[in-house]
Order: C-alpha cells, then structure tokens, then sequence
C-alpha cells in the first residue's frame, strides 16, 4: 500500500497561493479542524487505497481517492478553485464537490474529492 497522505500534504502546504490564502501552512490539517475559531481551514485525508495494478505478483500502483475540505466564514468558492488548482497539478481528477454549510454555526463548508492511479515512483518525487 502506497501512502499518499504526506504526498498531498506537501503539494498543498508548499502552494504558495494557497497558503497566502489561508494565512499558514498550518491551516492545513489531517482529518478534522483542530480550532474553528481559526477559519479558513484546508483538511484532507485519504479515503480509500485500494491495490490497481500488479507485475510479478506485487502491488506496483494504487487508486487514490483523497478527500478536501474546505471550512471557511465567507464563501469556499476562492479557496476550493486554489485546492482544485494544487490537485490537478499532481494529476488527481476531481470526482465530486459538494457544499455542506452549516448555517446555524456560520460555517461554509465544502468538499472535494479526488482520485488517481499513483505509483511508489510518483511518491519518490515528494
């Protein structure tokens, strides 16, 4: 099993765009927001790995499929264009976007979900 979590981590943390956006690179989090009183916020993880392709009997590609969210008090739209921007740049097609606000909290909220085909020689590159 390939790990692509620390491959997005760094294609998100080191776009420079993106994290004048957000203020910090800190902003970006695994999972879950670690304060909401810190927006925006960029989260993500991987939401499957499944084995794709194999030679000689051993694993040699992955499907990727990572999840973004996006947590914001004013609209996601800026922000999510800049993840979509960061994730097609390492060749991650987006499959589904949704919004999911929550009004009562006054949080805009968005996800983004991207999958690939990713070899352990893509991950050398990180």
């Amino acid at each position: 099993m390939l790990d692509t979590k620390v491959y997005v981590y760094n294609a998100l943390k080191n776009d420079a765009p993106l994290v004048a956006a957000l203020g910090s690179s800190t902003r970006i989090q695994y999972m879950y927001p670690n304060d909401f009183n810190t927006l925006p916020i960029v989260t993500y993880q991987e939401t499957n790995n499944r084995n794709e392709t194999f030679y000689d009997d051993a694993p040699v590609a992955d499907e990727s499929t990572i999840e973004i969210h996006v947590w914001t008090n004013v609209s996601t739209s800026a922000i999510s264009k800049l993840v979509d921007t960061v994730m097609t740049g390492i060749l991650y097609a987006r499959d589904y976007a949704a919004d999911v606000p929550d009004p009562d909290a006054k949080i805009f909220h968005k996800v983004l979900r991207y999958r690939r085909s990713i070899t352990a020689d893509d991950l050398d590159s990180i």
